[in-house]
């Protein structure tokens, strides 16, 4: 596994790198060996885990995500997702394909963040002003995630996002129902999926088999 990780982080990279194509479809906080199974068999390109959050119910010790994350077939990217974590403790976390920091961090933390790993790099941003959409312009990482929080399953203003002049992976309020018109109204790079494919808190298996078909389904419209 310790020579495997870096080639799949490396091929993450290039993905996250790679514009055009169809739209990207990444599922999060998945917490249950059953979530990691629905995952398997809907084949998103992304399957998401929120590390060392203790507000979310869907976070797990850094070592029980990384322990589920290896049953996660190999053809789709695992992802660590922290929140305002030390750069320090970061280092669990690299037993995913991609990071994704979905706090306060800055260009500044992502910098030093790089010095101690070549993971790439998703930031989440919360999206509630133009100031927002122009702060994920000028993030240093990899990919930007544009959200309207961290997991409350609302969308925000999407008329901000003309003023977005790079790829972005949207989040937010995004459902079976809706994921498909949305892609073609506002063409992201990739969608982001959590609450929005649970029931009663919990993901639910027709629904994310239902996500990724109808993002599969945009991508041919």
């Amino acid at each position: 596994m310790s020579d495997i990780l870096p080639m799949r982080q490396a091929l993450a990279m290039e993905l996250l790198h790679t514009t055009g194509g169809p739209c990207r479809v990444k599922l999060c906080g998945m917490f249950r060996e059953q979530d990691v199974v629905a995952v398997n068999a809907a084949k998103p390109d992304f399957c998401g885990f929120i590390v060392d959050v203790p507000k979310s119910h869907r976070s797990l010790p850094s070592r029980d995500a990384a322990r589920l994350a290896l049953d996660v077939e190999p053809d789709i990217f695992t992802v660590g997702v922290s929140v305002d974590a030390p750069e320090a403790s970061i280092g669990g976390n690299e037993r995913f394909d991609v990071l994704q920091l979905h706090g306060h961090e800055d260009n500044d933390y992502i910098l030093r963040l790089r010095l101690r790993t070549r993971v790439p790099i998703i930031q989440a941003v919360q999206v509630r002003s133009k100031g927002d959409v122009e702060r994920a312009n000028r993030s240093v990482a990899d990919m930007v995630l544009l959200d309207s929080g961290q997991g409350t399953g609302s969308s925000f203003d999407w008329s901000l996002l003309k003023d977005m002049n790079r790829p972005f992976i949207l989040a937010g309020g995004l459902t079976p129902e809706n994921v498909a018109q949305t892609i073609g109204e506002l063409h992201p790079w990739g969608v982001d999926m959590s609450s929005g494919i649970e029931t009663a808190r919990l993901k639910d298996p027709e629904k994310i088999r239902a996500a990724v078909a109808a993002v599969r389904s945009a991508g041919n419209a």
